[in-house]
This record gives C-alpha cells, sequence and structure tokens, in this order.
C-alpha cells in the first residue's frame, strides 16, 4: 500500500451512538450512527421501533438468542434507501482485495464495514475482560467500521467505551494481517459500504409508518413472561446474568422504546402521546438493570416487587399504543411536510 498519509472521511467525529442502550445488532447499529453523522433526519428509521413483542420471545426465549442478533424490523437497508442512503455489500473479499480497495472507497467519501473476530484486537480483548465477557463468546464476530486508512493504520470506529460511545482509534495493519493469517475463513466477510444518494422520502416514510400503525396489535404478555421467569433464570445464570432470557428480551423492548421516542420528535404526535412512551422507555431501561441485578444475585428488589414493576409497565404499553394508534389514524399527516439535508 503506498498511501504516505491517512486518507480520513470527514465527519468522523459527528459518528455518535444513537443506541444507548446498546441493544442492537453492532452493522444496524453502525448504519444508524453513520446515517445520523450525515443527516439530521436519521430518526426517521426508527417508526417501525416498537416492533413485536411476540417475535422478541421467540427470539430470545424459543431460540435462546442473544440482543445482538435479534433482527430488528426497524434500520433496514430498505429505509435507509428512504432515507436517501444506499448499501452496497460485496459478501467476502480476500486480504490483498480488501487492501486494495480500501484507499479508493474512502477517497471518495464512503466508509468501509466488514465482519471478523473480536477477539483478534486488542481493544476488544481488553474490553471483554473489563465488562467479564464469558470465555465463549471471544470468539464471536463483530462488525468493524472503517473510516480512515494510511500505509501503516486503519481508523476504525467502535463503541468499546463503558458508556458504549463511539470513538476513532487506530489500528495497526500488523492487527488485521496476523489476525486474517490465523482465521482467515472468517475475516472480511460481510463487506459494505454505505453512500448518501439523495435527500429523505417523506412520503415513503409516512406511508411505511402508517402501515406500521394499522397493523400494530399487541398484548405485551411478554412482561409477564419475564415475571415468571425470575427465579428459574437466576438459578440458570448467576454470574452470565446479562445472557439470560429476561434481560435480552427487556434490553430489546427499552432499546426499541427509547428509539422509538426520538421518532415521535419528529410527529405531529402530542404531548401525551410521546410524554407516555418517554416514560416508558425510562421504566423499561430501569428495570432492564434490576433485573439484571436481580438475575446476579445483586439485587436489593425481591422478585414480588421487580413483577409489579413489570405489570404496570405492561399496562402503561397497553394504554400507550390505544392512544398511539387513534391519534395517528386522525392526523391528517403525521411527518413533516418539508425534509431536507443539512
Amino acid at each position: 500500500m503506498s498511501v504516505d498519509r491517512m486518507i480520513r472521511l470527514p465527519g468522523v467525529e459527528r459518528i455518535r451512538t444513537l443506541d444507548p442502550n446498546n441493544h442492537l445488532h453492532c452493522r444496524k447499529a453502525q448504519y444508524l450512527s453513520y446515517a445520523g453523522s450525515r443527516t439530521p433526519w436519521s430518526d426517521l428509521l426508527m417508526y417501525g421501533a416498537l416492533g413485536s413483542t411476540a417475535a422478541v420471545h421467540r427470539h430470545c426465549y424459543l431460540r435462546g438468542g442473544d440482543r445482538w442478533s435479534y433482527e430488528t424490523p426497524y434500520v433496514t437497508d430498505a429505509d435507509l434507501r428512504l432515507l436517501g442512503f444506499e448499501v452496497s455489500s460485496v459478501g467476502t473479499v480476500d486480504l490483498p482485495r480488501f487492501v486494495a480497495g480500501l484507499p479508493e472507497l474512502l477517497a471518495a467519501g464512503q466508509p468501509a464495514f466488514f465482519y471478523a473476530p473480536r477477539y483478534h484486537f486488542p481493544h476488544w480483548v481488553e474490553f471483554m475482560r473489563r465488562t467479564g465477557t464469558i470465555p465463549e463468546e471471544y470468539r464471536l464476530l463483530h462488525s468493524f467500521l472503517v473510516c480512515g486508512v494510511s500505509g501503516e493504520d486503519v481508523l476504525l470506529v467502535d463503541n468499546t467505551a463503558d458508556d458504549h460511545e463511539y470513538f476513532p482509534l487506530a489500528v495497526g495493519w500488523d492487527v488485521l494481517r496476523d489476525g486474517h493469517a490465523r482465521e482467515p475463513e472468517r475475516w472480511f466477510t460481510g463487506c459494505a459500504t454505505v453512500r448518501q444518494v439523495g435527500e429523505p422520502d417523506r412520503d415513503g416514510f409516512e406511508a411505511g409508518y402508517r402501515a406500521f400503525l394499522a397493523g400494530f396489535r399487541d398484548g405485551f404478555e411478554l412482561y409477564d413472561v419475564v415475571g415468571d421467569g425470575l427465579v428459574v433464570e437466576r438459578a440458570a445464570h448467576g454470574a452470565a446474568a446479562y445472557r439470560a432470557p429476561g434481560v435480552n428480551s427487556l434490553a430489546l423492548l427499552a432499546g426499541s422504546r427509547s428509539l422509538f421516542c426520538r421518532f415521535l420528535s419528529h410527529t405531529a404526535h402530542g404531548e401525551p402521546v410521546r410524554a407516555a412512551y418517554a416514560r416508558i422507555a425510562r421504566l423499561a431501561v430501569g428495570l432492564t438493570d434490576r433485573v439484571q441485578a436481580f438475575l446476579a444475585g445483586l439485587s436489593a428488589l425481591s422478585a414480588d416487587q421487580i413483577r409489579r414493576g413489570l405489570a404496570h409497565l405492561r399496562l402503561l404499553e397497553q394504554r400507550a399504543a390505544r392512544l398511539l394508534i387513534d391519534e395517528g389514524a386522525a392526523l391528517p399527516q403525521i411527518l413533516p411536510a418539508v425534509v431536507s439535508g443539512r
């Protein structure tokens, strides 16, 4: 590689997390944060964030899936296109092709995304040790976001800070080459880039949100399921409480409600709707922490106290959903008439 100085994307410092609850799949979180650094309308991507609690139940309880592997119905490629972004995927590439193509891509103002084992990167090893990640998870793949390159380093933007905030860090090419040599079949998979090609399609988002409201029916029984499983999950998971189905389910609910609140701030919905979902998001975040502490044997709250909180949250969800659907049906226009970029 003959890059003497770093080619760096403009505005790297504007890439900030829009998912403080860290519930999204790593690639989706990166897409969302990158889009947020480029347009003030990235919150439109969360119009369907409430999703289906039955789908969360199937993923976390029936399949034993972690929150980060859940395929959320929001921040999708189709919705990124509505926002004015084009996602181009090239699948798996070899090391020479990655090295040769990266400078040209970055010089054109486009980031690069690839998957690789996270334990090959020193900053990830340090993070996993600090946060008590169980050993079998060290080898999991992570999506890496590349925003700069020189002959010696690549500039990654990653979120291994304690608050999951994104920050830039330079990683030597030797780290990538050594890791690739160890497990070449697991490196540079899922390679992709994102390009901003236009302005947001307000009518497209309006139609998508109205379709979401028309199909949104949920009894929120998942809150009862989490409460019923507290004692059993406490015995089963202990120190690995963050992997328990109840914790993963609540983290997905808390994260999705927090993102939906961001979407609501751009709509014509009234203050009662916005306040209801802001309260739900706050309570869901708090209950996620309390359930994880309980399952780890650290909580001062009893199982019955937590169950009462979950039952209250279910009731709030039911009331807010009715209000949301009724108001949406009555509004002649939900999203702003004019959408323009920076």
